[in-house]
C-alpha cells in the first residue's frame, strides 16, 4: 500500500479519482489548495506519490508551486502531473515537464480507468507512461537548460532580481518607465538589464520578447525564479 496526496481543486474530481485509488488498496489523502500543502502537512502525511493539478482558479498559486513545494520538502516523492494539458495550461505543463523528473502526466481527459492504471503503476513500480495525447503537445526532447537550477542564470545579480521582482508584481505589461519607477534604477540600466538577459530567455523559447511576453514569463514562472530573487534580495 501506498500514500499518495491528490490536490486538485475540484472537490468532485479530487473525491472520485481519491475514491478509485483507494479501491486499489492505497492510502489516499487530498487537498482542494496549494495553500494547504504547508511544510507542517507534509511532516504529518509521509507521501509516496502526489498527484497535483496545474490551475487553481481561484489562487495566484498552480501546481508549479505545488511541485516546487514537494520537490523541496520531500523529494523522495513521485511526483504526477493531472491535467487536461489545454492551450490554457499548455506553457505550464512544459515548465513542470522540463523542470521536475515526473513519474507520469495523465490526462483528466483520458477515461478514469487509465488515470487510476497509471497512478497505480507510479505508486508501484516508481513510473508509468505518460498520457501519448499530452505527449503529443510536448517537445520531443527536455531541454538541459530549464531544470530549476538553470533559472538561476536568469537572476545573476541584485539588479535582475529587482526586474524580475517588479515584472512578477506587474501583473500587465509594464512600460520601461514603470520598472525604473519600481526597481528604482534608472531608464537605461532597466534597458541594459533587459538586454543582459536576452540570450538566456532565448533557452526559454524567447528570442527578443516584448515586455508583455517578459512579464508573462516571469508570472508564470515565478515559483523557478522567487528562491533566487529572494537570494539575491531578501523577503519582502
Amino acid at each position: 500500500m501506498s500514500s499518495i496526496l491528490v490536490i486538485d481543486d475540484s472537490p468532485l474530481a479530487t473525491s472520485l479519482l481519491a475514491d478509485h485509488i483507494r479501491e486499489l488498496g492505497h492510502d489516499v489523502v487530498t487537498l482542494g489548495a496549494v495553500e494547504e500543502l504547508t511544510p507542517e502537512f507534509l511532516k504529518a502525511h509521509p507521501l509516496d506519490v502526489a498527484v497535483v493539478d496545474l490551475s487553481f482558479n481561484e489562487s495566484h498559486l498552480t501546481g508549479i508551486d505545488a511541485l516546487m513545494i514537494l520537490h523541496e520538502y520531500t523529494a523522495k516523492t513521485k511526483l504526477v502531473l493531472f491535467t487536461q494539458g489545454d492551450k490554457a495550461v499548455a506553457e505550464l505543463l512544459r515548465d513542470a515537464w522540463e523542470a521536475f523528473d515526473l513519474a507520469c502526466v495523465v490526462s483528466k481527459t483520458a477515461p478514469i480507468s487509465n488515470q487510476i492504471e497509471a497512478i497505480d503503476e507510479v505508486a508501484r513500480t516508481g513510473k508509468a507512461p505518460m498520457d501519448p495525447v499530452l505527449q503529443m503537445r510536448l517537445p520531443s526532447k527536455q531541454s538541459p537548460w530549464r531544470t530549476i537550477s538553470g533559472y538561476g542564470r536568469l537572476v545573476t545579480h541584485a539588479g535582475h532580481a529587482k526586474l524580475w521582482r517588479a515584472l512578477i508584481a506587474a501583473h500587465r505589461e509594464p512600460s520601461y518607465r514603470d520598472l525604473a519607477d519600481q526597481t528604482g534604477l534608472s531608464l537605461n540600466t532597466v534597458r541594459n538589464y533587459r538586454e543582459q538577459l536576452l540570450p538566456e530567455l532565448s533557452l526559454h523559447g524567447m528570442d527578443n520578447p516584448t515586455m508583455r511576453e517578459m512579464q508573462s514569463f516571469a508570472e508564470r514562472c515565478r515559483p523557478f525564479l522567487e528562491p533566487f530573487i529572494t537570494a539575491k534580495l531578501g523577503k519582502l
